[in-house]
Order: structure tokens, then C-alpha cells, then sequence
């Protein structure tokens, strides 16, 4: 497992951002998303997860794990907050990306410099606020700035497996951010939901994006472009579609807002 402290603790509050510093706090963040994927959203895990009630699989010892830690809480319950962290450098001894089980990210990998794939975010329910949404990307602003990332990358869900139920968002997605052909992620081939299923001049963009899940609307923010095709994971019940995001951008973002005048 990888404990590399990369970047300073990030404090406000009670709440504190940093990465995971022993095995037992990546325990803790996968009970966490145990908790949310499968008990909150009715993921279906398999025996083994379910048994331990821990989400986690063979990427996670190759993995960073930013967390939000309150203070005031003890033990497991002191992670309310997570986002899995995967370099291309460490990609490499595990040989792929977790992304790759459902997206071609060929022409991502083929870009120059270090790549990271973001993946498994989840926040405890009564966290799930803009303050502590901006903790999280003030801690990614500060890996990929001293990891000097090029590109980062991953999948991010509406809930449920109904297309249709999403196909205003999905369809505002396609027509208004789909991601340059050079940097593109597309569906593999027999996982591929068609996501234009509704004409452009049908779609009603503030209807749309009020139809988003909070963590695309913030990688829209930051500029994300959205792949070719969204993936049906039946398994934890949802519809995702893959994020880029050209982290330059991020670094502005990220120091417009976060570092001090002078500094």
C-alpha cells in the first residue's frame, strides 16, 4: 500500500484533508464507501465486500486515498469523506486503470506526462456540502501540483440504470462538453449506451445541469469534457460516464482561489 504524505494536511474546522497514512485509515474509507455505494445507493458487491463490508478491490493497494477526517469523531467515523487516487506511474505495477473496465483510454494514456485517474469519491451524507466539496478539490489542486499532472481522468454516475430516466442530462452532456477527439474516452465496445437521445435544440441546458449529479457539475467547473458513451454498472446501480479533465486549468482554478497574494 502507499503512503506518500505528497502534500501538506489541509485544515478548516473541525475537518482535515490529507491522504491515508496507514492500512487502518484505508480500512476506514472503505467502510465508508461500503456504506454508501452498497448500503445508501443498493450497490450489489460481491460476497467477499459484502461480508467485510468494505468496498475494495486489487486497485487499492496501488492507490492514493485522499480523506476528510473530523476531529470530533473517533475511529472509523472520523473519515467522512474519500477520493482514490490512482498515478500512471503507480498504474503501472498493476498493469491498467480501474477505468479500463469500461472505457478505451487509449488516446489518454498515449498523451505525454503523468496521468491520474480519480475514482471511488464518496462523502457522508450530512457532509455533503459545498465547504467540504471544496476541501476535497483543494487536496486534489495540491496532489496534482506536486505531482505535476498533465491529465486526470475517471468515471463519475447518476444513480440508477434507467437511460432514460437521465437522457435530458446525458444528452445536454453529449451536444455541450463532449472531450476533444485527441483526449476522448469511449465505451468499450458491447458496454456502449448511446447518450444523444435527445436533438440539441430540444435540450434545455438549465434544466439539464440542474438534472446533474453535484460531482459532474464540479467537473464541469473546472472545465471537464465528458466521453463518448456512458456505461451501465448494475452492479452498484448506476449510469457513469468518463471525465477529463486537462489539469492546467485546475491548477489556475486552484490557485485563483487557495493560495494567497504574494505566494
Amino acid at each position: 500500500m502507499i503512503f506518500e504524505p505528497v502534500f501538506e494536511p489541509i485544515q478548516s474546522g473541525n475537518l482535515t484533508v490529507r491522504l491515508a497514512r496507514d492500512e487502518s485509515e484505508i480500512n476506514a474509507a472503505q467502510r465508508l464507501r461500503y456504506r454508501i455505494f452498497c448500503e445508501e445507493m443498493g450497490g450489489q458487491a460481491n460476497e467477499e465486500v459484502q461480508a467485510q463490508k468494505r468496498d475494495f478491490d486489487k486497485y487499492d493497494d496501488v492507490c492514493h486515498h485522499m480523506l476528510v477526517i473530523d476531529g470530533t469523531k473517533t475511529g472509523d467515523l472520523s473519515v467522512v469523506g474519500t477520493y482514490r487516487l490512482l498515478t500512471r506511474q503507480n498504474m503501472e505495477t498493476i498493469g491498467s486503470f480501474y477505468t479500463e473496465s469500461e472505457y478505451d483510454v487509449s488516446k489518454i494514456k498515449a498523451n505525454g506526462g503523468e496521468l491520474l485517474e480519480l475514482g471511488r469519491s464518496c462523502v457522508e451524507q450530512q457532509y455533503r456540502t459545498r465547504p467540504v466539496i471544496q476541501m476535497l478539490w483543494q487536496g486534489i489542486g495540491s496532489f496534482i501540483w506536486e505531482k505535476d499532472i498533465a491529465l486526470m481522468f475517471g468515471c463519475a454516475s447518476f444513480h440508477g440504470t434507467n437511460v432514460i430516466e437521465h437522457k435530458h442530462a446525458l444528452s445536454y452532456l453529449y451536444h455541450y462538453h463532449l472531450a476533444p477527439e485527441d483526449i476522448r474516452l469511449r465505451a468499450l465496445p458491447g458496454l456502449y449506451e448511446n447518450m444523444n437521445l435527445m436533438p440539441k435544440e430540444e435540450v434545455v441546458p438549465r434544466a439539464a445541469i440542474n438534472a446533474l449529479p453535484p460531482l459532474i457539475k464540479g467537473y464541469l467547473r473546472l472545465g471537464g469534457y465528458i466521453g463518448d458513451g456512458a456505461f451501465l454498472d448494475f452492479a452498484y446501480n448506476t449510469c457513469d460516464v468518463s471525465i477529463v479533465v486537462q489539469t492546467d486549468r485546475v491548477q489556475e482554478k486552484y490557485m485563483q482561489r487557495y493560495v494567497p497574494d504574494g505566494e
